[in-house]
């Protein structure tokens, strides 16, 4: 639950109408911004925590419906809803163990995962000149799980006795996202 602040989005999209109130669209998409800070829970200690860059690159299948257009000052809007499926290639960047702050040594690349991807969109567009629309829609993301690596460290009994190498696995989370997009739309006719 742990919130990986903010961060931005580039992307491009190309599509068809399939009827007058229809369209499909493959999307490509970038994100990138996004930091896992989490906090050590089982050393005891205050002030420990684990940080990581995010970023993720998904592949979208999108579907849109567009409402009845209306005229506001001249200027046609267009309501629409939609949604999307695809996949998502989330990479966990390199984990920097922080103690008090400052780093401790202690670096475990991330890893770089497949996952499902999904989300739910609700626009507009707003008619420019003919043919060029300005888009704005809202759309709630998901676009799963990212992990990191392992850590491996030595532990013996007081200091004495044989040494046990052990390994810690770098937490992981979901992408979930809410974004607030703005684009260009332009329909060849």
């Amino acid at each position: 639950n742990e919130d990986l602040g903010t961060g931005s989005a580039f992307g491009f999209s190309v599509g068809k109408y399939l009827t007058d109130s229809f369209r499909l669209e493959l999307e490509a998409i970038k994100r990138t911004g996004y930091e896992f800070d989490a906090h050590l829970t089982n050393d005891g200690l205050t002030g420990n925590y684990d940080t990581a860059k995010i970023q993720t690159e998904a592949l979208f299948i999108n579907g849109f419906y567009d409402f009845q257009p209306f005229s506001l000052k001249s200027t046609s809007i267009t309501p629409y809803l939609g949604g999307g499926v695809g996949i998502s290639r989330n990479k966990m960047g390199t984990v920097v163990q922080r103690f008090k702050g400052v780093p401790g040594g202690v670096f475990v690349e991330g890893n770089t995962i497949n996952q499902f991807a999904y989300k739910l969109s609700a626009g507009t567009l707003v008619s420019i000149t003919d043919g060029l629309s300005l888009d704005v829609n809202y759309q709630y993301v998901n676009l799963g799980a990212f992990k990191g690596g392992t850590s491996q460290y030595t532990v013996s009994a007081f200091g004495e006795g044989p040494q046990v190498d052990l390994q810690r696995g770098i937490n992981g989370g979901n992408i979930k996202a809410q974004e607030l997009m703005v684009g260009l739309q332009y329909t060849f006719k």
